[in-house]
């Protein structure tokens, strides 16, 4: 009886897929990044200054704080914002979804545009 325990614990044991890395690759957007750039089909005025537009990633609670100082709101709202996703994309409850890639210093957030709507592509660019 003890070894067909051991046999059915064994082969239940040896099914189970551990999942110890995290849905979300985030580990590198961890702190604090200040916006140095919006790319899209949409015009700025030349002396809009991106950088009073601040991002915090707590990556160990999926959360994001966004402040403005600036009149301009880029991004998302002032505030907390909890996100989900897999791998290299950031999903917010409103539906929206951003690919996001860490080199250095750089922080790039591509928004994952609809494809029936024109020229809604936009990238962030932010700066530790």
């Amino acid at each position: 009886m003890k070894l067909r325990f051991l046999v059915v614990l064994s082969i239940l044991f040896l099914a189970c897929d551990p999942d110890d890395e995290p849905a979300i690759a985030d580990a590198a957007l961890e702190g604090e990044w200040v916006l140095s750039q919006v790319v899209c089909y949409c015009g700025f005025e030349p002396d809009t200054d991106f950088s009073l537009t601040k991002v915090v990633f707590d990556t160990d609670r999926d959360l994001v704080t966004v402040t403005h100082d600036g009149g301009y709101t880029f991004f998302r709202e002032s505030g907390e914002h909890f996100y989900g996703g897999q791998a290299d994309r950031l999903g917010f409850s409103d539906n929206s979804v951003y690919r996001f890639e860490v080199e250095g210093s750089l922080l790039t957030l591509t928004f994952q545009d609809s494809t029936e709507i024109a020229d809604d592509e936009v990238t962030f660019l932010f700066k530790r």
